[in-house]
């Protein structure tokens, strides 16, 4: 669901996450309307593509309870904190959303599967409120709904300091066990059965860009060496998270690229749309900036 069709069919293979059946449940419970769109994009990749996997059933990360001592009073989180399609560097015309209480905070649920898959504990920081939104464009042909490519995904969070502290503490040890894993999933193509073998990094490439506190994470794959049905091609992905006082955001890139090569959002743009969105999240914040 992240890259253009036809030409880019290759680029398509090598950006499929090979969910876990417990991501597609967290997403499904959380946003559904953002869900709809996502699912139409993900079918017409599949058709173009030729190809189903089959995802490995993997138990769900434990969510911790609510943090103690809470700094802020428990306000719900108004629509304002979030970016809008004003903010992007591109057009992003549709815009779906939702809200949640008492979610588990969410980076990246793939370095999740990695440093579970390295022996490194998951217990996921619950947040107080969360509010979410998925930025999309618009198909040249004027149409809307779910007909729309994936821009930019936003999450935001309100939860005590102590776990936002956390948050970021866990980035940084799922990272320290995942500088380099292999992936290996079943899967078909043209009748014949194989595996996909994807080898992925991540790294934190820049912290404190925005905000009390930040972090840019780069996220690479590259094919594996060995014979398989489908043969990936390289790629990387970004994410940055951003927390001011009680408050954390995570911005997504979805993947979608402009003149065939460039992202719809490059780094340098991310690292700006964080900056905005801690200025969003200032007026908001307990104590305000």
């Amino acid at each position: 669901m992240r890259d253009e069709f036809v030409d880019l069919v290759s680029r398509d293979l090598r950006r499929v996450r090979w969910a876990e059946p417990a991501e597609l449940r967290a997403r499904a419970r959380r946003r559904s309307r953002r869900t709809a769109a996502a699912t139409a994009i993900a079918v017409l990749a599949v058709a173009s593509s030729a190809v189903a996997v089959a995802a490995r059933p993997d138990p769900a990360p434990t969510v911790a309870g609510p943090m103690s001592g809470f700094d802020s009073p428990g306000a719900e989180l108004p629509s304002i904190v979030l970016l809008s399609g004003s903010d992007l560097p591109v057009r992003a015309n549709i815009q779906l959303g939702d809200i949640g209480l008492g979610e588990p905070v969410r980076v990246d649920p793939l370095l999740e599967t990695c440093a579970k898959a390295n022996g490194v504990p998951l217990e996921l920081v619950t947040s107080r409120y969360s509010r979410s939104r998925n930025l999309l464009q618009a198909s040249a042909s004027g149409q809307d709904g779910t007909g729309g490519l994936p821009v930019l995904a936003q999450d935001v969070y309100r939860m005590g300091r102590a776990g936002s502290a956390q948050v970021f503490a866990d980035l940084d040890r799922y990272v320290r066990a995942c500088a380099s894993w292999r992936q290996t999933t079943p899967a078909e193509r043209d009748g014949l059965s194989g595996t996909v073998s994807i080898q992925h990094s991540w790294q934190v490439v820049e912290r404190d860009f925005a905000g009390d506190r930040s972090m840019l994470l780069r996220h690479t794959e590259a094919p594996a060496p060995s014979p398989q049905v489908v043969q990936p091609t390289a790629g990387e992905d970004l994410r940055a998270v951003v927390q001011v006082g009680d408050l954390v955001t995570v911005l997504a890139p979805q993947g979608g690229v402009r003149n065939r090569s460039v992202p719809l959002v490059d780094g340098d743009e991310l690292r700006a749309l964080g900056r905005t969105a801690a200025t969003r999240m200032c007026a908001i914040t307990s104590p305000p900036c």
